[in-house]
């Protein structure tokens, strides 16, 4: 009686492209959980002590460094802060930059150039002293169609009839840090 044995089939070696170090492979994994900015730097320069030993193939270096300034980017946006609440009249301030977000107001105001007055927009229409209309808001005005201020207008307004629009609307307003 036969009896018939199975070989396992060699796996085939890897070629290029699909190949990577073990190096290569740690790295990608570490960088990708990094949570801090003093793991990230051990870790981007364990990328060039590796090239040294030469512990990498061609192009990984290359390929770990962009996934490494990648990270750093992501790891360097701010966090998104909670809308602030503008249910009662004043101003309200954010800065996007710091991930300030806009709050649901009636108005948005900013500075003029000089400081010597506010542009408003709204959707209200306001009149008083110190107050002039300049236009009502269309699709042209902006460089992408669709924006949720078309059909708003637009006034400038001196600086005391500021400080009495303040005490009766909401009124957010745009810092950017410069």
């Amino acid at each position: 009686m036969a009896k018939i044995i199975q070989f396992h089939q060699r796996e085939q070696p890897k070629v290029w492209p699909e190949a990577e170090s073990n190096g290569y492979s740690n790295l990608t994994r570490l960088i990708a959980i990094a949570d801090t900015a003093e793991s990230l730097n051990f870790f981007m320069e364990s990328i060039g002590e590796l090239e040294r030993n030469g512990y990498l193939l061609e192009g990984e270096a290359e390929k770990l460094t962009e996934q490494g300034r990648a990270r750093r980017l992501e790891m360097s946006k701010p966090q998104v802060l909670p809308k602030e609440d503008a249910s009662k009249p004043g101003v309200y301030s954010y800065t996007p930059e710091m991930g300030g977000q806009k709050p649901d107001c009636q108005m948005e105001a900013s500075r003029s150039y000089y400081g010597g007055h506010w542009y408003i927009d709204t959707p209200l229409e306001i009149k008083g002293r110190g107050i002039t209309f300049l236009k009502k808001y269309e699709d042209s005005d902006f460089c992408k169609p669709g924006n949720y201020r078309v059909g708003w207008n637009e006034y400038r307004v001196t600086d005391k009839a500021f400080e009495k629009l303040k005490t009766q609307y909401s009124i957010s307003h745009e810092c950017l840090l410069d």
